[in-house]
């Protein structure tokens, strides 16, 4: 699937190219927080087995219902109630870990991992320090341009539950130096920041 394929654009479906990318080789998905299940769409190309969780019951009825492919699921729960019997290739966080307490949903998603397995995160956090706020600033313009441009729509037009109480990106940081040793933490043009780890 391409992202003319989509059903539509935000912030979150930016990077989704992004994700796939990096879950080329992964087998088994595990897309904690998924929404509507767009996400688990455009990771669906035959090739692997995909589970999508969320506590939204509306959300997780409308991605039971527009699905498609036999490999992929959808279940009801938080994550912190989530016990499967299996690990996965890949855990996957788009803009949902912020809705958790980072530390233990960080330490969860590690267990849940296969041998060599991917941890990948979409996030969103204050700025902290003066490089986030100029950083911030320096994105405003050009991320609303490209929003425009694919007639953006956000997660309230998509009632999909958004919540806006962030933690500080210095919390975030030094929660994830403690957590995952060698994280790979890049900043996105959304108001989104990127984090890579493997197992």
């Amino acid at each position: 699937m391409n992202m003319d394929s989509l059903k539509y654009w935000n912030h979150n479906a930016a990077y989704y190219p992004w994700i796939r990318k990096r879950l080329a080789n992964c087998s088994s998905v595990l897309d904690v927080g998924c929404g509507d299940g767009s996400l688990a769409f455009y990771l669906d190309d035959g090739s692997k087995e995909i589970v999508g969780i969320d506590v939204d019951k509306d959300c997780i009825s409308k991605a039971i219902l527009t699905k498609s492919g036999d490999k992929t699921s959808f279940i009801c729960c938080g994550f912190e109630e989530f016990n499967p019997e299996r690990r996965f290739d890949a855990v996957v966080f788009v803009a949902s870990i912020h809705h958790m307490n980072m530390p233990g949903a960080l330490d969860k998603a590690k267990s849940l991992l296969n041998p060599g397995g991917k941890l990948l995160i979409v996030g969103l956090a204050k700025p902290s320090t003066a490089a986030d706020f100029v950083l911030e600033a320096v994105r405003v313009l050009p991320s609303k341009a490209i929003s425009i441009l694919h007639h953006m729509k956000s997660s309230e037009e998509l009632k999909i539950a958004t919540s806006y109480d962030y933690p500080q990106m210095q919390m975030v940081r030094s929660t994830v130096r403690e957590k995952l040793p060698n994280a790979r933490i890049t900043y996105g043009l959304h108001y989104r920041y990127l984090l890579e780890w493997s197992d």
